[in-house]
C-alpha cells in the first residue's frame, strides 16, 4: 500500500499545474536512520504536505547515506512525512526551516507517535482540469478489465458494444498520459486488466496541452508502478459464469540504475446476446410492406492476450531513458441468427426469412516506445521526449446466408478483409518556472497514421453456379492522417487566485483514396484551439475553491466515415461512409465549486457547463420507400447545444463506511437544416463502499440514465445495480479474493427510438450482463535498498556494509 501511495504522491507532482510554490534560500535538512539497527534508510520517500489540506509541495528519495534536503522551501507550516516498505509512515510537523537532524523509522508493526493527517484525499478528488477516481476502490470491477473500471465512472457512459462516452460525446482514451499505443479505445480498454490499472483521471476540459480530438474531453488511465529498489509481483486470475477466464502476471525489477518491468494477460469469454427491432412504415414501399420486425439472437467468443517488457535506466540524477515493447492478440467468432417478418397494412404475412451470419476474425499488433526524461535541480524544470510506433494487423471472414419463403434461392454472401495499420506519435514537452509562483510550459506533438485495407464481397450468382465479386459491396482503400500541433501554456497565482492560459494550434491532413470506388479524400484543416482555467481558493477557508474552465475542442472524422463502403451485415439496416464529412468544433465552458470538510472528510463537488459542438457529427437513417431499406450514415447534422449541472458528493456515514454520489442534469439541444430535437435528460450513479471487520471490504454499485436526445429520436433509459465483495488475507494484504454481481436485476440493455418522416422504430439490444465473478490475487515482493548489494566477506558480515555510489532515478519525486 506505501507503494501505491508513492505512485499517487509521483502522479500529482506531475499534474498539478497550480500548486506551485515559491522558491526561496530557505532549506530542510535531515537523515532517515532505522530505528532498530541505525543504518541509513536510502531511497525512503520524503515528502512535504501542506498543513492546511494535506496536497504535496515537494518529495525526494533519500540518498545512500539516508540525508534529504530541500534546498529551496518557502516558509510556512508543513508536515514532513517520510515512507519507505517495511517501516511505519513517520511524520513531523515543520514550521522552522532548519536542519531537523536523524529521524528514526520503525519497522512495520511497532508503535511510533506519529501526527495526525487533518486532510486526506478521498476516493474523488477534483483538480483545477481534472477529476481523478481511485480505481482501487471499484469492488465490482476486480476480475474485469478497464472497460468495467469505467463503468463506475460518473458521467461516462459504455454501451452493450463498450463504446465509450463522455457525457454523451466522444471520448479519447490516454494510458498513462499518451494515446492508446494498440489503436481504438475499446481494444485499448479490453486489454488492460483492472488490476493493473491505479487511477483513472477524467478530463472534460484538457487544456492546450493536450492533442484537440474528441469532443468530450479525455479519459487517462494511469497504470501502477513500482520503482523502488528491490522486486515486485503480482498475480491475478479469475472466472465468470458467463463463459469468461482471465489472468494476469505483472513484475517489476530495480537493480541500482535499472529498473525492469514486465506483464502479461490472458482472456477467454464467450457471450450470449439478442435484439429485436420493430418498425412502422409511414409510407409502404413497393411490396406492401407496412410494419417490419427482427428478432435477432448471437453468440460470440474471443480470445485476447497481450503483454509488454521494458527498462527504466537512470542515467544520474536528472536523466531517465525508458524503452518499451508490448504486444496484443486477439482472435473472435461470432454467429448471428435473424429472424425476419415483414406484415402488411392490417399486419398480414407477406414475407418472412432467416439470415444467419457467421464471422472470424484475427488480429495481432505490437508497440515500441522511447521515452526521456531530463530534469534539473530547479523545481519544476523538465523536458521530456516521446516516440511510439505501432503497428496493428487485421484479418477477418465473414459468411451471410438469407433465405425468403418467397425466393426460388437463398442468398450467399462469402466475405474476406485484411487491414495494415500504423501509427507514429513522436512528442516533446518543456517546463520551467514561471515568475515567483508560476510555471511555463511549450511542447509539440506529430501523429502520422497510415491505414490500408482490403476489403473483398463476392455475392453466390446461382445462373453461373459460383462467386463473383461485388463491385458495389467490396472496397481497397488507403487512408492517411497526419496532424502536426504545437502549444504553449502559462501558469501562475496572483493571492488566491490561480490561473492557466494556454493555445493549441493544429494543421490536420486527412487523404484518402477508394481503389474499387475509384473516390479520393483531400482534407485540409488548420485550428488555433485556445484554453483558460482559473482556480480561486476562498481566503476565510482553503478547504473551499472555485474553478472555471474554458477550452475548444475538434472531433475530424475518421477513416472509416470518410471512406466510401457498404456494410450489409443487416440486410434491412445497411450502414455507409460519407466522403463529405467536415470536421465538428466545440467551444466548452465549465464553472465548479468543491469543498472538503476536514472533520468528516466529506467531499463535495458541483459545477455548471455548456458546450456548443457546430457541424456535429452523428449517424442518421433513411428509409428507402421502394425496396423498404434503411441507409444510416455519418453526417454533418446540426449544432448541438448542451446546458447541464453536475452535483458530486462523497459522504463518510461511518467508520469505514463511505458512500458517493453523482447527480448529473443536462438539456440538449439539436438545430440544423433537417433536424430539430431537444431533450431534458438526467443521471444519476451512487457507489455505496464499507469495510468491515475481518478485512472484508463490500461495494454496492448503482446506476440510472434518463432517455438521452439524439438526432432522430432517444436512447431510451438504463439502470442497472452491481455488487461487490473483498476478502483480504496474509501479511501486507498479500492474497484478495473478491466475489463480484454484475446486474443483479438484469436490468441492463441498450434500447432506442426513432421517428422520422418516413418511420417510427423501436430498437433493443440486451447481452448477458447478468453474472458472477471470482478473482484471486496474490502478489509479494521486497523492497529493500540492500537486497541486491554485493556481501563483504563472510567475517565482515556483521559490520555495515559498504555504501555503493547509486544513486535514485530523480532527486525528487
Amino acid at each position: 500500500m506505501r507503494n501505491s501511495v508513492l505512485i499517487l504522491i509521483t502522479a500529482v507532482l506531475a499534474t498539478c499545474y497550480i500548486s506551485v510554490q515559491a522558491q526561496s534560500t530557505n532549506s530542510l535538512t535531515g537523515k532517515a536512520v532505522d530505528a532498530s539497527t541505525g543504518k541509513p534508510v536510502e531511497y525512503a520517500s520524503v515528502v512535504i504536505l501542506q498543513e492546511n489540506d494535506s496536497s504535496v509541495l515537494t518529495g525526494m528519495y533519500t540518498k545512500p547515506d539516508g540525508s534529504f534536503s530541500f534546498p529551496t522551501i518557502h516558509p510556512g507550516n508543513y508536515i514532513l512525512r517520510i515512507s519507505f516498505m517495511g517501516y511505519d509512515n513517520l511524520y513531523k510537523h515543520i514550521t522552522n526551516l532548519k536542519p531537523i537532524g536523524t529521524l528514526k523509522l520503525t519497522p512495520t508493526g511497532k508503535v511510533l507517535a506519529t501526527v495526525e493527517i487533518k486532510s486526506q484525499k478521498p476516493a474523488f478528488s477534483m483538480q483545477i482540469d481534472r477529476q481523478v477516481f481511485d480505481a482501487g476502490a471499484f469492488v465490482t470491477a476486480e476480475g474485469g478489465t478497464g472497460t468495467d473500471i469505467l463503468k463506475n465512472i460518473p458521467s461516462v457512459d459504455v454501451d452493450i458494444d463498450d463504446n465509450v462516452t463522455l457525457r454523451g460525446k466522444s471520448v479519447t482514451i490516454y494510458v498513462d498520459g499518451k494515446p492508446s499505443p494498440f489503436g481504438d479505445a475499446k481494444t485499448a480498454l479490453q486489454m488492460l486488466p483492472a488490476e493493473t490499472i491505479d487511477r483513472v483521471e477524467v478530463i472534460n476540459n484538457p487544456s492546450a496541452k493536450f492533442e484537440a480530438n474528441g469532443g468530450g474531453g479525455i479519459i487517462n488511465i494511469v497504470l501502477k508502478k513500482d520503482k523502488a529498489i528491490g522486486y515486485n509481483v503480482m498475480f491475478n486470475a479469475g472466472l465468470a459464469t458467463r463463459g469468461q477466464v482471465n489472468g494476469t502476471a505483472n513484475a517489476s525489477l530495480r537493480l541500482k540504475k535499472f529498473n525492469f518491468f514486465g506483464n502479461y494477460n490472458g482472456r477467454y469469454e464467450s457471450a450470449t446476446g439478442s435484439g429485436y427491432s420493430y418498425r412502422q412504415n409511414l409510407t409502404a414501399d413497393t411490396a406492401g410492406t407496412w410494419f417490419f420486425s427482427q428478432d435477432s439472437h448471437n453468440k460470440n467468443t474471443s480470445h485476447q492476450n497481450g503483454g509488454r517488457i521494458g527498462l527504466d535506466y537512470y542515467l544520474d540524477d536528472y536523466n531517465t531513458f525508458t524503452l518499451s515493447e508490448g504486444f496484443s492478440s486477439s482472435q473472435g467468432n461470432s454467429e448471428d441468427n435473424i429472424l425476419l417478418d415483414y406484415l402488411g397494412q392490417t399486419k398480414n404475412p407477406l414475407k418472412s426469412g432467416e439470415r444467419h451470419n457467421t464471422s472470424g476474425n484475427n488480429n495481432p499488433n505490437n508497440n515500441t516506445s522511447f521515452n526521456f526524461r531530463h530534469t534539473t535541480s530547479r523545481q519544476n524544470e523538465e523536458w521530456t521526449a516521446y516516440v511510439s510506433f505501432s503497428n496493428n494487423k487485421g484479418n477477418s471472414h465473414s459468411n451471410y446466408f438469407t433465405n425468403y419463403n418467397t425466393a426460388a434461392h437463398p442468398d450467399q454472401q462469402a466475405n474476406t478483409g485484411r487491414s495494415r495499420n500504423k501509427f507514429w506519435n513522436i512528442q516533446t514537452d518543456y517546463s520551467t518556472p514561471f515568475g515567483k509562483k508560476g510555471k511555463f510550459e511549450t511542447g509539440a506533438k506529430i501523429t502520422l497514421r497510415n491505414n490500408n485495407n482490403d476489403y473483398n464481397a463476392q455475392v453466390y450468382d446461382w445462373d453461373s453456379m459460383q462467386y463473383e465479386t461485388s463491385g458495389l459491396l467490396s472496397n481497397t482503400y488507403y487512408y492517411r492522417e497526419d496532424i502536426y500541433g504545437a502549444y504553449v501554456n502559462v501558469s501562475n497565482a496572483i493571492g488566491n487566485l490561480g490561473y492557466m492560459v494556454g493555445t493549441r494550434v493544429e494543421q490536420a491532413y486527412l487523404n484518402g483514396y477508394s481503389y474499387t470506388k475509384d473516390t479520393s479524400v483531400d482534407n485540409k484543416f488548420f485550428n488555433v484551439f485556445p484554453s483558460l482555467f482559473l482556480k480561486y481558493n476562498l481566503p476565510h477557508n482553503q478547504d473551499q475553491s472555485l474553478i472555471f474552465n474554458y477550452s475548444t475542442r475538434i472531433d475530424r472524422p475518421n477513416f472509416d466515415q470518410l471512406l466510401p463502403y457498404v456494410n450489409n451485415s443487416d440486410p434491412q439496416n445497411i450502414r455507409v461512409g460519407n466522403p463529405a464529412l467536415r470536421p465538428s468544433l466545440t467551444h466548452k465552458f465549465e464553472t465548479n465549486y468543491s469543498r472538503y470538510y476536514p472533520g468528516s472528510k466529506d467531499f463535495l463537488n458541483t459545477g455548471v457547463y455548456y458546450s456548443q459542438a457546430n457541424d456535429d457529427i452523428d449517424r442518421i437513417s433513411v428509409l428507402d420507400t421502394t425496396t423498404g431499406i434503411t441507409t444510416t450514415k455519418p453526417m454533418n447534422l446540426a449544432t448541438d447545444k448542451d446546458w447541464g449541472a453536475n452535483f458530486t458528493y462523497n459522504l463518510h456515514i461511518l467508520k469505514g463506511w463511505n458512500v458517493s454520489s453523482n447527480l448529473n442534469l443536462e438539456y440538449s439541444k439539436l438545430t440544423g437544416a433537417t433536424i430539430s430535437n431537444e431533450y431534458f435528460s438526467w443521471g444519476i450513479n451512487v457507489n455505496s463502499n464499507c469495510r468491515l471487520p475481518g478485512r472484508f471490504n463490500i461495494q454496492l454499485n448503482a446506476h440510472y440514465r434518463s432517455p438521452r436526445v439524439q438526432p432522430q429520436g432517444t436512447f431510451k433509459a438504463m439502470n442497472g445495480i452491481d455488487m461487490g465483495v473483498r476478502k483480504e488475507m496474509l501479511k501486507n494484504n498479500a492474497l484478495a479474493i473478491s466475489l463480484n454481481i454484475s446486474d443483479i436485476l438484469n436490468t441492463q440493455q441498450y434500447s432506442s427510438h426513432y421517428e422520422t418522416e418516413a418511420f417510427i422504430q423501436d430498437y433493443s439490444r440486451k447481452r448477458m450482463t447478468r453474472f458472477i465473478r471470482l478473482n484471486i490475487r496474490y502478489r509479494f515482493g521486497k523492497m529493500d535498498p540492500n537486497l541486491f548489494k554485493r556481501k563483504k566477506k563472510q567475517e565482515d558480515q556483521e559490520e555495515m556494509p559498504e555504501i555503493e555510489d547509486k544513486k535514485p532515478q530523480n532527486g525528487r519525486l
